[in-house]
């Protein structure tokens, strides 16, 4: 793990946590979405869209926007630019798992996938 990044998890878990519960507070998730995807980007942010579908065979389902909150992206995570994009993905996606056992019983949470990744690659599932 990149040194500057485990300096600052704690303050980038809290800012994720925050707008997930703002989201989860000011929205209403419609019933039929399937799938949640937390979009990576550099430099580093992150977004949230819902889906209809969900096809681990194909990353692609990700792309379809059928649940967009207003609030799409989080405030600004503060990771250091020269972070490795790899520890990025890693750490993300163990706040993602920590927040979704924590945060099990948010409406927010009620789809059956959850990923994460940076849109030109692969998704991780979250749960």
């Amino acid at each position: 793990m990149n040194e500057v990044f485990a300096l600052e998890r704690d303050k980038v878990k809290k800012i994720i946590k925050e707008w997930i519960l703002r989201i989860n507070n000011e929205e209403v998730l419609p019933d039929n979405i399937e799938a949640l995807n937390f979009g990576l980007f550099e430099p580093y942010g992150i977004e949230l869209i819902g889906a209809l579908i969900y096809d681990a065979e194909d990353d692609d389902w990700a792309c379809e926007e059928d649940f967009i909150p207003k609030e799409r992206e989080c405030p600004k995570l503060n990771v250091d630019y020269e972070c490795d994009w790899r520890n990025v993905l890693n750490e993300i996606h163990m706040i993602l798992k920590e927040l979704v056992d924590e945060l099990k019983e948010l409406p927010l949470f009620s789809v059956k996938h959850i990923t994460t990744g940076f849109c030109d690659g692969d998704l991780v599932v979250v749960r």
